[in-house]
């Protein structure tokens, strides 16, 4: 009996540290700043807002979601006028990113494919 829950207990938190670590984290670039999203768009999408930004005259919202889609999805639900889309390549919360000044951490965006985004 005690195996048994020694096994439910490991394939719950396989489960839950695959869950997590499935999420990226995004950017998306506008020209005038973005509000929050209401609650329910955002369980909806499963989409978790990070932080609002400003860097060299461009507004940034940044995200956390499964993929690229999620976040066009985001931008299409909330009609955001969406300028280029970013996935970061650390951790935008993380304990070296969230160390350096906020205009220093453009150099972490890479560009990706966003269908909803005008330049």
């Amino acid at each position: 009996m005690q195996l048994k829950k020694m096994t439910k207990t490991a394939a719950a938190f396989v489960f839950a540290t695959t869950c997590a670590a499935s999420a990226d984290q995004f950017a998306i670039r506008t020209n005038e700043p973005v509000s929050g999203a209401n609650k329910g768009l955002l369980e909806a999408l499963d989409v978790r807002e990070i932080d609002a930004v400003e860097m060299n005259g461009a507004h940034f919202l940044v995200l956390e979601a499964k993929n690229e889609g999620y976040v066009e999805a985001y931008i299409f639900g909330r009609g955001i006028d969406a300028k280029a889309l970013y996935r970061l390549e650390a951790d935008w919360t993380g304990a070296g990113l969230s160390s350096l000044p906020v205009e220093a951490r453009g150099a972490f965006f890479e560009e990706t494919i966003c269908e909803f985004c005008t330049s």
